[in-house]
């Protein structure tokens, strides 16, 4: 590449941060900003991209398909789990984050107590919800909302596990004090005479490199790890970052000495902006299968995702490929029926990309992404 050339790809590379910059917000907390100087891989999740101009993705990729029922931060697509999201601000922004059309542009706010009560009111009429799952944003930014609505969901008598998604324990570790923990343990209930009337609460906590479990991570979840509170780890497959054997394998083996239990590894959604972060679908199975001669602990339960849930994948599970517009989906039959979908998230009709074969079940059509880099021109 000539001198000329070379100006021209930086001065492109200018102008297209400059977009990204006015388009979605930057930012990050005191301790990401001292370690994203240290480490390549976290700088690259935080710090803006001219990729992130790139005309790519939708700004919903999995909210599109859920309806709330009218409830401001209440969201069900599965017959046995809710979704609440009182608190739908950050510490930091992921540049790959799928909420990112809220979080990134501004446009998001907490719910309201009135907000809180409708979703919990709703919870109670339906017994078949046995899981809620309180996410963000991230819930640990406000632990006093955060204990509002775990006083609501607990008593719920049909509510027998309770998780909470975060980052911010990377964000921000030493918000995680001893008080923290133990208000979190309090919503655990063991019932040793009737052992499935129990109650549990874990974290799942979301985590992509090892560089990321720094001495003030690793302490803050310990705080929980010893109240009795599981710890999950969550990890979104990033092109550059941890989509090799090597990077993979060094995480998932200190999640596993220092007490974090392997459980999701999630292909990086169609947001607008993240077409650099995503591999194919494939390179996830493949490192997988490379893992898999390893301790049958090292593993995770690898998923895509579209608008009406989870699709897990495993190691020698065989892709089926069609071309839509020019591009590559990955068509599958989901396990989930369209009535049940239907009622559960209370829409009218399946998102676009999706249809019912003839025994009811929905099938889906999921934008692949790329291994090889990609060139500014």
């Amino acid at each position: 590449m000539n001198n000329v050339t070379n100006e021209k790809v930086h001065r492109t590379e200018r102008e297209m941060v400059l977009d990204v910059i006015g388009k979605f917000r930057t930012k990050m907390s005191p301790a990401l900003s001292r370690l994203a100087k240290q480490s390549d891989p976290v700088a690259k999740q935080f710090i803006p991209s001219p990729y992130e101009a790139l005309d790519f993705g939708t700004e919903k990729p999995f909210e599109e398909g859920k309806n709330n029922h009218g409830i401001y931060g209440l969201e069900r697509v599965y017959e046995d789990r809710a979704v609440l999201t009182p608190y739908f601000e950050c510490s930091a922004y992921c540049r790959y984050c799928f909420k990112k059309s809220r979080t990134l542009a501004g446009s998001a706010k907490r719910m309201s107590d009135e907000d809180i009560d409708k979703a919990i009111r709703f919870i109670e009429s339906d017994s078949r919800i046995r899981t809620v799952l309180i996410t963000g944003g991230d819930p640990l930014v406000d632990p006093r909302l955060l204990e509002k609505v775990l006083d609501k969901v607990f008593p719920i008598p049909h509510i027998r596990n309770i998780r909470i998604g975060t980052r911010n324990i990377l964000f921000s570790p030493e918000k995680v004090t001893p008080d923290l923990a133990k208000m979190i343990a309090r919503y655990q209930q063991i019932d040793y005479d009737e052992p499935r009337k129990s109650k549990n609460i874990s974290i799942g906590l979301s985590l992509n490199h090892v560089d990321e479990l720094t001495p003030e991570v690793v302490r803050a979840y310990q705080r929980l790890i010893r109240e009795g509170i599981t710890v999950r780890g969550q990890v979104v497959l990033l092109k550059g970052i941890n989509d090799s054997v090597s990077a993979m394998r060094e995480l998932l083996e200190t999640f596993l000495c220092t007490g974090i239990v392997p459980y999701y590894l999630f292909h990086c959604m169609p947001v607008v902006g993240a077409k650099h972060f995503r591999t194919s679908v494939q390179k996830g199975l493949d490192l997988l299968q490379e893992l898999s001669p390893y301790s049958g602990t090292t593993t995770f339960q690898y998923v895509y995702v579209t608008p009406i849930g989870k699709h897990r994948i495993a190691p020698g599970h065989q892709l089926e490929y069609v071309k839509i517009d020019g591009s590559r989906y990955i068509r599958s039959t989901t396990p989930y029926k369209a009535a049940d979908f239907l009622e559960f998230s209370d829409n009218r009709e399946l998102p676009p990309l999706h249809g019912i074969n003839e025994e009811g079940y929905i099938t889906s059509h999921y934008l692949d992404g790329h291994d090889e880099e990609e060139i500014l021109a």
